[in-house]
Order: C-alpha cells, then sequence, then structure tokens
C-alpha cells in the first residue's frame, strides 16, 4: 500500500535523535529473530499464494521459534532442579 508506506515515512523523518536510539536497539535484538525464522523456519520464501496462507505460515513459524525457546528453557529450569549446587550461569542452552 503506498499511502501506508508515504505515511511511515514521513513519521521516520519527524523522529529525534532519541527514537532512532531507541529503534536502533530494538533493530538490533529483533534481526536475529527473523534471520532464524527465515533460515530456519521457512519464512524465506511463501509455501501459499495469497495473504491469509503467508499470515498462517508467519504465525506458524512464529509458534515454532517460541517452542523451540520453551523447550530450551525448560531443559534450563530441570537441570537446574536436578544439579541444584549449580547455577544458571554456569548452564547454556
Amino acid at each position: 500500500n503506498h499511502d501506508a508506506l508515504l505515511r511511515a515515512r514521513r513519521k521516520y523523518a519527524r523522529w529525534g535523535d532519541h527514537e532512532r536510539a531507541l529503534y536502533r536497539s530494538h533493530r538490533i535484538r529483533v534481526e536475529g529473530y527473523h534471520g532464524e525464522a527465515k533460515t530456519w523456519h521457512g519464512l524465506g520464501r511463501a509455501v501459499r499464494r495469497g495473504l491469509d496462507n503467508m499470515q498462517i505460515q508467519a504465525y506458524l513459524a512464529a509458534a515454532a521459534v517460541n517452542l523451540k525457546r520453551l523447550a530450551a528453557y525448560l531443559l534450563l529450569i530441570l537441570r537446574c532442579w536436578l544439579l541444584p549446587n549449580r547455577t544458571l550461569n554456569t548452564f547454556t542452552v
């Protein structure tokens, strides 16, 4: 949508230094997740045609990434529970 793109560009042009710094720090954190979804979970290319189908594919990829992170966190908690004399910092996921 061309109008939405123009509105977004105008809004970005009005940003100050604080907003730009916030966006930069946000972007650094988010790009890794997007890259993982594209590389490992099929978001690099649409499987089916249509916006609705692409939205379903994006939801499924996000669910896969979140389930992977949840499994890693639960494994970390289980390790800490089984080996209580170690701290969380000694384990890597």
